[in-house]
């Protein structure tokens, strides 16, 4: 299967280390509450594509700048 970096998908392991080593129960529990996009299935593993990750860590600092009034120089 071909993939580009961006839609590689990643285990739940994976996004929880992306997301600074919380553990994948909290993964899971963030999936639950609709905080993260919802998992495909890989056979009996869950997968999250990275593009999804990126966007969702992307959002985090979005908010984060306007909450604190920072301003991207690029």
């Amino acid at each position: 299967m071909s993939e580009t970096n961006s839609e590689s998908l990643v285990s739940l392991d994976e996004v929880g280390q992306m997301l600074g080593g919380i553990s994948e129960k909290t993964v899971r529990r963030r999936i639950a509450e609709g905080v993260l996009p919802r998992p495909i299935k890989e056979g009996k593993f869950s997968r999250l594509f990275r593009s999804d990750v990126v966007a969702f860590i992307e959002k985090l600092k979005r908010k984060r700048d306007e909450k604190y009034g920072v301003r991207n120089s690029g």
